[in-house]
């Protein structure tokens, strides 16, 4: 009994003691819930949207190279040639064998009705004018493709071949970059950033290179499932093109995705602190100091974004360090 006593004795002395130390002074600030879409920033590699590697059809002694690496080229500019020697030899020869099996061909058929000739015979020198005449389409084709061209306006990234080297069928010869296919800057992402991210969501680029320069892109390709660093990989396609740019370029870049969710900006001088994913901040509510603790959607240069924040909350922006919940406060005059 005298326990209790002394325990409700103490308890009316905290109240009192509470209630006469002087309330804090503060500022606050009614904020309001807004529509708000967190910022992805990722840093990659700038490429070309497509790259090609160009070659041979035919293995052959490389004549000449006419471009060096970095040259910019038209569309059906020669790049490089082999020695068409031994290729027009075998177009020449495909041509006799061919004329040879029409005239004997032409020769049985003036025979035809007569017992000196077969139907089978004749058959078979029918399938010999066939089976030349596609030799010589087949020689005919690798003549053409003893010589690389450029597919499309672009550049040529890379060069493998020098004059009077041998090269081999399908052997790389050129890599190379069209024009109109443009840039992209390739980078991977977390899985809680891919999906806010969506394709066509706008984004800004800045390059190492160029640090006072900024690019237009828009998301244009977006990965199925994460790769072995279990990221996602994400490309950027710029919207705009520049002579500056070249592949292997170190770039930076902020996505502003579509997709928005509902969110209160604090100052930053109104937390408290931060733990597990939530900010604690007071509110004033009849002009005591009220702590709350809600989920943490974004931490930005310019303030903390949390959720579940009613619009009529007057947030203490000023003084929150010097509170304690439940303390008694007053406006700044």
């Amino acid at each position: 009994m005298k326990a209790r006593w002394i325990v409700s004795v103490f308890c009316s002395l905290l109240a009192t003691m509470a209630m006469a130390q002087p309330a804090v002074v503060v500022e606050t600030q009614r904020l309001a819930a807004e529509s708000y879409a967190q910022t992805v920033r990722i840093s990659g590699v700038l490429e070309n949207q497509s790259e090609q590697t160009l070659a041979f059809k035919v293995p052959g002694l490389v004549r000449k190279v006419r471009v060096e690496e970095g040259s910019e080229v038209k569309a059906g500019q020669v790049l490089a040639a082999l020695d068409l020697e031994e290729i027009d030899a075998q177009v020449d020869k495909a041509q006799s064998v061919l004329a040879n099996a029409e005239r004997q061909l032409k020769r049985f058929r003036s025979l035809q009705g007569s017992n000196a000739l077969s139907i089978e015979r004749l058959q078979q020198a029918e399938t010999q004018v066939e089976v030349a005449r596609s030799d010589l389409t087949v020689a005919r084709f690798n003549q053409r493709h003893a010589v690389i061209r450029a597919p499309a306006d672009g550049r040529v990234l890379k060069r493998f071949i020098e004059p009077n080297e041998m090269a081999a069928v399908g052997a790389p010869m050129f890599a190379f970059a069209a024009h109109t296919d443009g840039w992209v800057l390739s980078a991977g992402v977390t899985d809680r950033d891919v999906v806010r991210l969506q394709p066509g969501d706008a984004a800004e680029l800045q390059f190492d290179a160029f640090p006072a320069k900024r690019w237009p892109a828009v998301v244009s390709e977006m990965a199925g499932r994460a790769d072995a660093s279990h990221t996602y990989r994400v490309a950027l396609r710029l919207t705009t093109d520049s002579p500056q740019l070249l592949a292997g370029l170190v770039g930076h870049a902020v996505i502003t995705p579509k997709q928005t969710q509902t969110a209160t900006r604090l100052p930053l001088t109104a937390m408290v602190r931060g733990h597990h994913g939530e900010v604690e901040f007071f509110v004033a509510q009849n002009q005591q100091a009220q702590l709350r603790r809600l989920p943490l959607v974004a931490l930005e240069d310019n303030g903390v974004w949390v959720s579940g924040l009613a619009d009529d909350a007057d947030v203490i922006v000023r003084g929150a360090q010097y509170l304690r919940d439940g303390v008694a406060i007053r406006q700044q005059d």
